[in-house]
């Protein structure tokens, strides 16, 4: 049984409460369990609502620990509105990103971990990027139901502190972003024929291009 709530709850009980609720519901295998990761999330209020905030999320083994505030030394950073936030949870969009939301609810905590590789161990998600830094942002153009609000999420990898401007971007409407999804448009195809675009640091997004791979064959990837 899924424990997302059906109903959109506030930044702050989602975070401190579900998120944790969430997570001990998963059953970690023993390379899992070796794992650990300091993920922050910052979400911030754009309309004024003050429901904006800075955590930062210590996943060790089966436990998490959540504080208050984003640490520097945090592994990965993910940067959003609180209403692109509660868009992707609640609202359904962009469906690329809403899928794994609708898996939990469906699945349960369990659709979190994917299917098991060949061979049973899992390999690190954190395994290739400790050698990258940098504040990456995604952009799905169009995403809202009247076609004109942009939906966006910002990556930052590595700790320090959050740099102004994102250091490269990745850009695609969301008609593309459906087509991807439904499997009729490949990434890459999208990139060749200019329906996805790359902007900035360009060099950061083929590090971690590559780094994705590396995981995603670990796992048992194409």
């Amino acid at each position: 049984m899924s424990v997302l709530p059906e109903e959109p709850v506030s930044p702050r009980e989602f975070i401190e409460s579900v998120v944790p609720s969430l997570f001990a519901a998963v059953e970690l295998d023993p390379s899992q369990e070796a794992q650990e990761l300091r993920l922050g999330v910052v979400l911030r209020d754009t309309q004024a609502e003050g429901e904006g905030g800075e955590w930062t999320l210590h996943f060790v083994g089966k436990e998490v620990a959540v504080s208050e505030g984003r640490q520097e030394a945090c592994d990965l950073t993910i940067v959003q509105s609180v209403a692109d936030w509660r868009a992707a949870i609640w609202e359904g969009r962009p469906a690329l990103v809403a899928d794994v939301f609708d898996r939990v609810r469906a699945e349960g905590p369990e659709a979190l971990r994917g299917p098991t590789p060949p061979g049973g161990e899992r390999p690190d998600p954190l395994r290739g990027i400790s050698d990258l830094s940098g504040l990456i942002e995604g952009v799905v153009e169009g995403s809202d139901v009247t076609g004109a609000a942009d939906w966006r999420i910002g990556v930052q990898i590595g700790g320090g502190p959050l740099p102004e401007a994102p250091q490269a971007t990745i850009r695609l409407g969301a008609h593309q972003a459906d087509e991807i999804r439904a499997g009729r448009l490949h990434p890459l195809e999208a990139l060749i024929t200019g329906q996805l675009q790359l902007d900035g640091d360009l060099g950061l997004i083929l590090q971690l291009q590559a780094v994705a791979m590396s995981i995603s064959m670990a796992a048992g990837g194409t």
